[in-house]
């Protein structure tokens, strides 16, 4: 179900071991060649193509579209949240679902900037909601996605990082005229930490030449729509797993 479209006393009745999904995503450059609402484009189309073979086991919110992508903030039209500002409001949206008594929270992430603030948010809400079955997970997660992508994919595992052939193959299933394919360029990691097994945050215009990170070259719609269905069958299982109450040991 799509909460957008109930009305209130709908929502009341639903069942409580419903899945509540909160996709989180963000606005940001996508190097040249892809739109700045690349993620939150890509997430809504998963939920959306998702939604209807689990009507009766999920409940799904409208994407949240920004994200923590400060990282990306040199490049014009990126917008980013502050990393406590992100985290308090996906903590303040899983916060009311838990208050009208649902149990069962997934957060389906499409950007990789967010995923330091779920983890602590997933800490957070074990403090304070220590009965709730709060998970996180992205759209490529699940392990029989992970399958499909190695087959469908060719330009190798750094190949599809940002704006890398994945998320041009998807965009292309489903916007082509919003994919420039005159500005593809392979991209990636410019600097490389001098200290093994020491990390630093480092922004994107300080580790590519033009924001990607992976080889766009080999994408086509194909492939997109290939990556679509693994997508939606990995989903499928997760969340139907999760409101079986079979994710917990």
């Amino acid at each position: 179900m799509i909460l957008a479209e109930l009305t209130s006393p709908m929502v009341a009745d639903l069942p409580k071991n419903i899945v509540v999904v909160v996709p989180v995503a963000s606005l940001e450059q996508h190097s040249l060649h892809l739109p700045l609402f690349t993620d939150t484009r890509l997430l809504e189309e998963a939920v959306r193509r998702v939604e209807p073979g689990l009507r009766w086991e999920m409940l799904a919110l409208p994407v949240m579209w920004l994200g923590y992508s400060h990282h990306h903030i040199k490049y014009p039209g990126t917008v980013t949240a502050g990393s406590s500002t992100h985290l308090d409001l996906m903590n303040d949206i899983v916060s009311s679902m838990l208050g009208h008594g649902f149990r069962r929270i997934l957060l389906l992430n499409s950007h990789g900037g967010n995923q330091a603030n779920l983890s602590v948010l997933l800490q957070r809400l074990m403090e304070q909601e220590p009965e709730a079955e709060v998970f996180a997970a992205t759209l490529y997660s699940p392990p029989s996605t992970e399958k499909a992508f190695k087959r469908i994919l060719e330009a190798g595992d750094k190949g599809s990082g940002h704006a890398g052939e994945t998320e041009t193959s998807m965009m292309m299933a489903i916007e082509p005229d919003l994919v420039h394919g005159e500005e593809m360029f392979a991209d990636g990691d410019e600097a490389q930490p001098l200290l093994k097994g020491v990390t630093n945050y480092r922004r994107m215009d300080q580790r590519t030449r033009h924001g990607g990170v992976g080889d766009p070259r080999s994408a086509t719609a194909e492939k997109g729509e290939k990556l679509f269905k693994a997508i939606v069958d990995g989903l499928e299982r997760t969340i139907k797993t999760i409101h079986a109450g079979k994710a917990l040991p």
